[in-house]
């Protein structure tokens, strides 16, 4: 099993839209979403960018709880899995992903669908813990061979030195994205544009419509 660690900055593009989804409170027009094949409960609460932001309901928290001398109730706290869904980008999550506490760190729940041929992805995270204090930033890339429409999934683990056991938000996005040509589309710290950069022209440039 593959362990994934990253100390990466945290761009502004993503330090506002922490500010959306923990701060501000969500909307309550905010629209139910429904992924294809899935029965999971999800909504739109915002955008970033091109892409629109979903939460769905994660597993119940893994924290320590009272000590009881009789079996505990079943927990109904569960964990606050918020995504970037982006089609511009060629790969996009088919149902509910997201980060939950592992006894040793953070373990991931992640399905994707891709839109185009990709041989790699990376998936970021964000994670936060039961009162909304920042916790870490995850990084995971998995090597694939997929195309146009197929599903997959995969679960990294990541080992912290911070303690995990109280965390119950994350955020995730796709943030780069190797396709079947060895082209790159990496999100950076900028909200990408549909110009010469973004994936409608390396499609365009590998002759798809």
């Amino acid at each position: 099993m593959q362990k994934h660690r990253t100390s990466a900055g945290v761009c502004p593009a993503v330090v506002a839209l922490v500010a959306t989804v923990l701060l501000v409170p969500s909307p309550s027009s905010a629209q139910d979403f429904r992924f294809p094949g899935s029965d999971i409960p999800a909504r739109v609460v915002g955008r970033e960018g091109t892409g629109l932001i979903i939460e769905a309901e994660g597993p119940p928290l893994a924290a320590p709880r009272e000590f009881f001398y009789r079996p505990s109730p079943p927990f109904d706290v569960r964990n606050r899995w918020i995504l970037v869904q982006d089609s511009t980008f060629g790969v996009v999550f088919s149902q509910g992903s997201g980060v939950k506490a592992d006894i040793s760190g953070f373990a991931g729940d992640l399905y994707l669908r891709s839109l185009a041929g990709v041989r790699a992805v990376e998936v970021r995270a964000l994670v936060f813990n039961l009162w909304g204090d920042f916790i870490d930033q995850l990084s995971a890339t998995v090597l694939v061979d997929r195309g146009p429409g197929e599903t997959w999934e995969f679960h990294p683990v990541w080992s912290s030195e911070s303690s995990p056991r109280d965390h119950r938000t994350s955020i995730v996005w796709v943030n780069r994205v190797m396709f079947d040509d060895q082209s790159i589309l990496d999100r950076g710290c900028r909200h990408r544009q549909h110009d010469d950069h973004g994936f409608q022209a390396r499609r365009a440039g590998r002759g798809e419509h």
